[in-house]
C-alpha cells in the first residue's frame, strides 16, 4: 500500500469516527529534525527560516484526555544529480496522545507515543517509473512529550519525540517492459537515515 493510501484512510477513518462523536481537530504543522537538543532560541531560529523543515497538515480526535491522530509532513526541492527533478522528503506519522488535562485546557500538556514511515519520493507521478513504491524509506517508532496553548476553537502546541528506526522497508515491485514481458516481486528500498529528535510547532482548530 501507498504512502498516499495509507494517509488517506488514517484521515478517513478519523473523520468518520469524529462525524460520530468525541472532539476533532485539524491543522498544519512544521516538523524540525535534529541529531542532538536544541536550545528554545536555536529551535525558533530554525523553524523562522524554514532551514530543514518539513511542514504538513494533521488531524486528531479526542476521547476526555486520550487522542489519536495522523499527520504528513513533507519537503520539496529540486534534485541536480538527477536532472533538477522535482522530488519529495515526506515523514507519515500515526500517533497516540494521552493529555494530563481535558484535551481543549487553555494548558494542555500531553505524552505521545507514535509510529511512521519517512522517505523519498518522485514530486510528480509522470518523473517516478514505480508510482507505487517510493525510492528510499525507514520505519520507525517514537516517543516524547509536549505542551500546547487552547483559547476557544484555536490552539498552538510545542512537542518532541525521540525516533527510533525500524527494519529497512520491503516493497513489492511488478512491471511489463516494452517486449510485453511481465516481471514481479519484492525488494529492499534504500534506507532513509533517522534522526535522534523531532520537534514540532503547530496550530490547530478544535470542533
Amino acid at each position: 500500500m501507498t504512502t498516499k493510501k495509507i494517509l488517506a484512510f488514517a484521515l478517513i477513518a478519523i473523520l468518520a469516527a469524529g462525524a460520530a462523536s468525541a472532539q476533532l481537530a485539524i491543522g498544519w504543522s512544521g516538523a524540525l529534525y535534529s541529531e542532538t537538543e536544541l536550545s528554545w532560541s536555536q529551535q525558533m531560529d530554525r523553524f523562522q527560516n524554514g532551514e530543514g523543515i518539513f511542514t504538513g497538515p494533521f488531524a486528531e480526535l479526542a476521547f476526555d484526555k486520550l487522542a489519536v491522530g495522523a499527520s504528513l509532513n513533507f519537503s520539496e526541492y529540486e534534485e541536480a544529480a538527477i536532472g533538477y527533478v522535482e522530488m519529495v522528503d515526506y515523514d507519515l506519522t500515526l500517533y497516540l496522545q494521552a493529555h494530563f488535562f481535558e484535551y481543549d485546557s487553555f494548558l494542555d500538556p500531553f505524552l505521545e507515543v507514535g509510529f511512521g514511515m519517512i522517505g523519498t519520493d518522485f514530486a510528480n507521478a509522470e518523473d517516478d517509473p514505480d508510482e507505487a513504491n517510493p525510492l528510499r524509506a525507514t520505519g520507525y517508532f517514537e516517543a516524547g512529550a509536549g505542551l500546547g496553548v487552547n483559547v476557544g476553537m484555536l490552539g498552538l502546541f510545542w512537542k518532541i519525540n525521540y525516533m527510533f528506526p525500524g527494519e529497512p522497508q520491503e516493497v513489492d515491485y511488478e512491471y511489463t517492459d516494452e517486449y510485453g514481458t511481465y516481471y514481479s516481486g519484492t525488494y529492499t528500498l534504500a534506507e532513509y537515515p533517522i534522526s535522534k529528535l523531532k520537534t514540532y510547532l503547530g496550530l490547530k482548530i478544535i470542533f
